[in-house]
């Protein structure tokens, strides 16, 4: 037993089908199969059953997937405080941002850069929701995710905070509000964020609470293509103000919701793994 063999069944247990973990792991499925044989050699029990289209864990497959995660876990925790004794002459640093607010941070990723030029930095582009996971499953090491976060677990620093705008294409009925009820926008097609996204739970949740469910006509993760949909006149989105900035006002209309929504940013890391200096060093600049 080694920890590529440790690897290879974890990452095939999670990714629950041989092709997806050859995918994920870069080799192949009868690679992944040797493994997976010579790691039951070891244990000298079966540990997963194979007559199943889903792959489903034996009794000894579930202690050896429940240790080989924490076996797995120390040995990245171990190799990462290895290179912190580096003073952070190198090293790595993933981060998680949403797409719609990548812009907002190349200032502070560049200043990183200058700083630190030999740490190597991965921009995961996930929605807040997708991105809490990723943190709390040690994926990625940091994240700027939409507050407040539903895993308690992660901690969080709060960097800003904007209202929520209604988006419309021009001759929309309402040309004379400035703001709008919820309720008025219930007969309208709404274009939203993708189901990872924080704010569409957001939006979803307060439909639901005054009484509709709203047809949904397209979901995304690119703010620009939900805004080129209403701009044809389609329906309504519901953009940050910053991102309602980047739009030009000859062809759309803004409206505060008189429910207001607030876009509340933060950036977060899980309290319940090791923190890299890289880590430290890049939240130092927020």
């Amino acid at each position: 037993m080694n920890n590529k063999e440790l690897n290879y069944f974890v990452t095939l247990i999670r990714a629950k089908n041989f092709t997806r973990a050859s995918e994920q792991l870069f080799v192949t499925q009868p690679t992944i199969s040797k493994a997976l044989k010579s790691l039951e050699a070891s244990v000298g029990e079966p540990l997963i059953q194979r007559n199943n289209r889903d792959i489903q864990l034996t009794e000894a497959g579930e202690v050896v997937y429940r240790y080989g995660e924490s076996i797995l876990q120390q040995f990245t925790d171990m190799q990462t405080k290895l290179q912190d004794l580096k003073q952070l002459e190198y090293g790595q640093l993933s981060i998680g941002i949403p797409p719609m607010v990548g812009h907002l941070y190349a200032n502070t990723l560049h200043q990183f850069n200058v700083d630190y030029p030999n740490i190597d930095v991965s921009i995961i582009e996930f929605g807040s929701r997708k991105i809490e996971s990723a943190i709390h499953k040690g994926e990625i090491d940091v994240g700027v995710t939409m507050l407040p976060l539903e895993n308690e677990k992660l901690q969080t620093k709060t960097i800003v905070e904007h209202p929520v705008l209604a988006v419309m294409a021009k001759n929309n009925g309402f040309e004379n509000k400035k703001n709008i009820d919820i309720t008025e926008l219930k007969n309208h097609t709404f274009y939203l964020y993708s189901e990872e996204f924080a704010l569409t739970a957001v939006i979803e949740k307060m439909c639901q609470k005054y009484g509709f469910q709203p047809k949904i006509g397209v979901r995304s993760t690119q703010w620009d293509f939900l805004a080129a949909m209403v701009e044809n006149g389609l329906g309504v989105t519901f953009l940050p103000a910053p991102i309602c900035a980047k739009l030009d006002p000859k062809h759309y209309d803004f409206f505060e919701l008189k429910q207001e929504i607030k876009w509340e940013l933060g950036i977060s890391w899980s309290s319940q793994r090791y923190l890299s200096r890289a880590a430290e060093a890049f939240l130092s600049l927020i």
